[in-house]
């Protein structure tokens, strides 16, 4: 890698050679437009250079040119095309500019969406604006007009701009930061250290790239109690006398009803992970009032299902079979962790199962062994727990271990917070577990993984730290192409533009508040989330469910089984 900072002064002669003197001219041309970082690729001889420009002074940028390749094999021709994409332009323009048909620019258009995992040309443009993928020069010449940072650049090395030309020069020091409020739930469990970093993560990442349109986002975190209306009250005070442009967390707003008014009062986009199904429709029938809140998950209605669906596909793979197709469940006194529902009870009936009993377990006050033995009083082959803390999840399979049932244990989401499997070490090999919202094993989701680790030295878990990521992500989509101060053209963004991010693809439709969840609400994998179904086991989290990401067969008949269970 080569890094040179270099002033408009600079001499050709100084310049390192096996640079192409047309980088230093954008460079240079970069002074010019005055934003704070750019990036793009270039062409040299067999290779393509990454090259990114940041700005140091008003005289003076720093230029990093590395060797990169182009992901999952695009070629220099659809480069141009997703170049010219991001640009806004349409088939017939890019066709004009590339001296092809509309027809054959369509036909590439279909090669990069399924190429880079996308379902839209939004989702193309901002892929190749988040990424760098964007070719210079300009295929088909410089703009009209510029825009992205890539066509400024173009149009000051192309007219030699000077810095009294109207339109060009910016005032950097009057780009004030873009807010954003990071509400940290505490006294739940140990995945608040999972959402703080999920966050930062990502507007760390922004931010060492110049940040959105040269302006850099600012951070304000509140850590709350989130069983204590009083801490979450004066902790969302707190953000909004920050005068945030929006706010995100994970699910402190489904265990208080007020806490969506206030949201609401405030007026500003707020993205959740609460999994609360009454939100949803709420958010849904009052857009005029609450549609601003975007839960960024399926609700937690499509667990019981989800459920029912995977111990169907185990018995037709005949890996397990019930016995007395019974099904216990135990649940915490959370609106949102209700999921013996009228619907799904239903559903277990139509599919031959019966819910023999529904316990509840307050947080800090169950006694886990009476719990245990009120549910073997039933029999049951599924034991569906749903709680979201962790500590108490950990001590119904410690209760459990000790009186085991010949029952599968189905959690939902709380094995997906690393202290769990840490705290349970061989104890949590069996339990099979689902998510509505987890990272993907992909290359995106393992490359955040890995960036998360160097980070902060300690793996991110399988489901809060991505999705609060995504989070950071889709808002700064919004931000790179609307004003963030303008409410309606984010919210209007957010539902129009399918996002792929670490946990999947979010796609709320022109009117949704919530992204569809694969297979549950969508057969296309491509335009939901998926609904993850693991197994945890000695080589760790096994994606059971569904087709194409897991694999049935990977099932393992739980230890506490007996030889004749």
């Amino acid at each position: 890698m080569v890094e040179r900072s270099i002033d408009v002064d600079t001499v050709d002669a100084t310049l390192p050679k096996q640079v192409p003197a047309e980088i230093w001219g954008y460079a240079r041309a970069f002074l010019l437009i005055e934003r704070l970082s750019a990036r793009f690729v270039w062409r040299a001889d067999s290779e393509w250079l990454d090259v990114q420009l940041v700005l140091e002074s008003s005289e003076r940028v720093l230029v990093r040119v590395s060797t990169t390749e182009m992901p999952r094999g695009v070629t220099a021709r659809e480069l141009d095309v997703l170049t010219l994409v991001a640009l806004g332009l349409t088939n017939a323009g890019i066709a004009e500019r590339l001296g092809t048909s509309a027809r054959t620019v369509s036909s590439q258009l279909e090669r990069l969406l399924e190429k880079l995992g996308q379902s839209s040309r939004g989702g193309l443009a901002a892929i190749a604006v988040d990424l760098g993928l964007l070719r210079l020069p300009l295929p088909g010449g410089p703009p009209e007009e510029g825009g992205i940072a890539v066509a400024q650049l173009e149009l000051a090395s192309h007219r030699r701009l000077d810095r009294s030309q109207p339109g060009i020069r910016a005032d950097v020091s009057a780009r004030v930061p873009i807010r954003l409020g990071v509400i940290v739930p505490d006294g739940a469990g140990s995945d608040s250290d999972q959402v703080r970093n999920g966050a930062l993560l990502a507007i760390d990442e922004i931010n060492q790239l110049g940040g959105i349109g040269g302006r850099t986002i600012e951070v304000f975190q509140e850590r709350v109690d989130i069983f204590d209306w009083s801490s979450v009250e004066a902790g969302l005070q707190r953000i909004f006398d920050s005068d945030v442009d929006a706010i995100i967390t994970s699910y402190v707003s489904a265990e208080h009803p007020q806490f969506i008014e206030r949201i609401a009062e405030y007026g500003r986009p707020f993205l959740h992970t609460a999994t609360f199904e009454a939100d949803v429709l709420r958010t849904e029938s009052e857009p005029w009032r609450y549609g601003m809140v975007f839960q960024t998950c399926a609700s937690e209605t499509y667990y019981g299902p989800g459920m029912l669906r995977l111990l169907g596909k185990l018995e037709a793979a005949d890996l397990w079979r019930g016995r007395t197709r019974s099904i216990v469940s135990i649940e915490m006194p959370s609106e949102s962790m209700h999921l013996t529902t009228p619907a799904f009870l239903d559903a277990a009936d139509a599919q031959g199962w019966r819910v023999a009993a529904t316990i509840g377990t307050p947080v800090g006050e169950t006694d886990w062994p009476a719990v245990i033995e009120e549910a073997r009083s039933h029999d049951p082959d599924v034991v569906l727990i749903a709680n979201f803390v962790d500590r108490e999840l950990i001590e119904f399979q410690r209760a459990f271990l000790r009186a085991p049932m010949p029952a599968l244990v189905y959690g939902i989401y709380t094995p997906s917070i690393p202290s769990f499997t840490k705290s349970l070490g061989e104890g949590a090999h069996g339990i099979i577990w689902s998510t509505t919202t987890g990272t993907y094993d992909d290359d995106l989701g393992r490359r955040f993984r890995n960036q998360y680790r160097v980070k902060y030295g300690e793996d991110p878990g399988w489901s809060q730290a991505g999705a609060v990521y995504d989070q950071v992500r889709m808002l700064a989509a919004a931000w790179s192409s609307v004003d963030s101060r303008s409410v309606a053209d984010v919210v209007r963004y957010l539902r129009r533009w399918p996002y792929r991010g670490v946990n999947g693809v979010y796609y709320f439709g022109e009117t949704g508040q919530a992204p569809k969840l694969y297979p549950d609400m969508t057969s296309d994998a491509a335009l939901g989330q998926a609904h993850l179904v693991y197994q945890i086991g000695p080589a760790g989290h096994a994606l059971l469910d569904p087709e194409p990401f897991g694999i049935i067969t990977d099932f393992v008949r739980p230890s506490w089984f007996g030889a004749s269970d």
